[in-house]
């Protein structure tokens, strides 16, 4: 693939395969959909503007928005995006506990 993308060195990124996917009305259905998408690179989000639930269009920081990671709770906060009362706990976002990937999976994961 890096050679398509980028003749082999390595790129920004490639958003081949994003564009089509964030179109699909399964898309990141596993993990909660568009409601868990917090950041958005802008032009991808411009592309893409058809595809994003109108409700959570403005809820979704980009670039613009949140230039730094640590703007990016606040501004989730003030919008009030969907994660912040489903995922996070207490109000704030707790990281995930997940193994290693020479790890198994705890028994009462997701419990």
């Amino acid at each position: 693939m890096a050679a398509e993308a980028c003749g082999g060195v390595q790129g920004h990124g490639y958003m081949g395969a994003a564009i089509p996917f964030a179109r699909e009305k399964t898309f990141q259905r596993g993990d909660g959909g568009w409601e868990r998408i917090v950041w958005i690179h802008e032009s991808l989000k411009k592309q893409i503007a058809d595809a994003i639930p109108e409700e959570l269009y403005d809820k979704i920081a980009t670039e613009i928005d949140s230039p730094k990671a640590a703007d990016l709770e606040a501004f989730l906060r003030e919008k009030g995006h969907p994660v912040v009362e489903k995922y996070w706990k207490a109000g704030k976002p707790v990281p995930l506990d997940l193994p290693a990937p020479t790890q198994d999976w705890p028994e009462d994961i997701g419990k």
